[in-house]
């Protein structure tokens, strides 16, 4: 589908997540830009391109997902979309890719889960706004997380010059300015200094965002919650000015933090870009250059679960080394299930995947990584295994199959993602009473196993 605007032939189109059967050789000829820069190319290896934006992986250097996965991946002449949803452009092609439980202009699902997630109210987003702007919107909810993200590592601080004029002189004296400035000597002399300030370019963007969104009527509660960290960065930029927006805007675009140490800092400094930056397509329209805002809804759907699941369930971190589970005997190696509880004797996996009318519902690595789970935490006749996935249909609370040896039950269960629902808050009320029903599965599950 095209859209024109005054500038440029806009080629949009829209897909979802874990979708098949799109011709390789259509979609490279009707995006060519959009394919060379994105088919096969992980998420690790995006998110190091500036204009990229990726949740979570950008908000800490150890995310508990899986980075090597792909936004696109080629298979028998055929692409196949993953877990990743988004928007993405380069020159005049976007492509938005929404989740596959979502209808053409709202995607309430993503909304609600980043609700979940990072306990924000999104009941605020404009109702009338494009997939793309509704994003948008998004990166500006995401603001305080990336900002408490980089001032965990201290406000930053770098050598800027500042220019004087007066008579306390403890810098270079600057001739040229003196002699435009003191023509008629007055006891002021025209100088430079260079100092190691916290008033540098990258915390005068920061302050910029914060001031641009407070003055957005339905976000300006957001900062609530950060009060004293706005207040620092309030108080450590005196010299900032309404004026000087377009001006820091145009020196961070310049010049981006490269420091590896610095990175939460980095990805703030692209954040704050992407939303001073608005235009029309919500992330702006930059030639020949591939930007976008993506989200790994596998990584948002294994947080969700862990919410909904009874108190005492250990939720272990690969990325970060927590949790796991020793597979020798001499402590060298683990394994990392999504949850488990050895008390109520059940071992948990979520999954993004479709399964719901799947006669097994499992394919061999994932039942092989459910048996070993079993297996390590020595699962016998009373355990249980399962895998937990979104479905669209009806709730799913079915057997696999008993393994052969230890005996351990497998199972597979859903939470029902509602469809045709006219509103966000209708969306909300039917995913609470899923919920419900999720949870009273949960329960039985557990209470048989005591």
């Amino acid at each position: 589908m095209s859209k024109q605007n005054p500038k440029i032939l806009v080629i949009m189109m829209r897909i979802t997540d874990n979708q098949h059967r799109i011709a390789k050789k259509n979609f490279v000829a009707e995006y060519p830009k959009l394919s060379q820069a994105l088919l096969n190319r992980t998420l690790d290896n995006l998110s190091k391109e500036d204009n990229i934006f990726i949740f979570p992986n950008d908000l800490t250097h150890t995310p508990d997902l899986d980075k090597d996965q792909k936004i696109f991946e080629t298979v028998n002449q055929e692409i196949k979309t993953g877990n990743v949803i988004g928007f993405l452009g380069c020159d005049q092609e976007r492509l938005t890719i929404s989740s596959r439980f979502s209808d053409k202009s709202n995607d309430h699902f993503l909304h609600y889960l980043l609700q979940k997630i990072l306990n924000i109210n999104l009941t605020s987003l404009d109702v009338g706004l494009s997939p793309e702007d509704k994003l948008y919107q998004l990166l500006i909810y995401l603001f305080p997380k990336y900002l408490q993200a980089a001032l965990r590592k201290g406000l930053y601080k770098e050598y800027q010059r500042f220019s004087h004029n007066d008579s306390h002189v403890k810098g270079v004296i600057d001739v040229g300015n003196h002699l435009k400035k003191n023509l008629l000597f007055t006891g002021n002399i025209a100088y430079t200094t260079r100092e190691f300030t916290y008033d540098n370019s990258l915390i005068q963007l920061i302050r910029h965002t914060i001031e641009y969104i407070k003055t957005q009527k339905s976000f300006g509660a957001l900062l609530d919650s950060n009060r004293e960290t706005i207040a620092e960065v309030t108080r450590v930029t005196p010299s900032y000015k309404l004026a000087d927006r377009a001006k820091f805007i145009r020196i961070n675009k310049t010049k981006p933090l490269r420091h590896a140490y610095f990175r939460e800092y980095r990805k703030l400094q692209e954040l704050c870009l992407m939303i001073l930056n608005r235009e029309k397509h919500g992330l702006g329209y930059q030639e020949q250059k591939i930007h976008g805002i993506l989200f790994d809804v596998a990584w948002l759907w294994e947080e969700y679960v862990y919410t909904l699941l009874p108190k005492g369930f250990l939720h272990p971190r690969n990325k970060e080394k927590k949790g796991g589970i020793l597979v020798f005997s001499d402590g060298k190696r683990k394994v990392y299930p999504d949850f488990y509880d050895r008390e109520r004797k059940i071992v948990l996996d979520a999954k993004y995947k479709k399964l719901e009318f799947t006669e097994k519902g499992i394919n061999r690595e994932d039942l092989f990584q459910l048996i070993s789970y079993s297996y390590i935490l020595e699962a016998g006749k009373t355990w249980k295994a399962g895998l937990i996935f979104p479905s669209m249909e009806q709730s799913v609370n079915s057997e696999i199959g008993e393994v052969a040896g230890y005996g351990v039950l497998l199972k597979k269960l859903s939470i029902q993602i509602p469809q045709k629902v006219s509103s966000y808050s209708e969306f909300c009320e039917k995913m609470e009473s899923c919920e419900e029903i999720f949870k009273r599965n949960i329960d039985e599950e557990v209470a048989g196993n005591k």
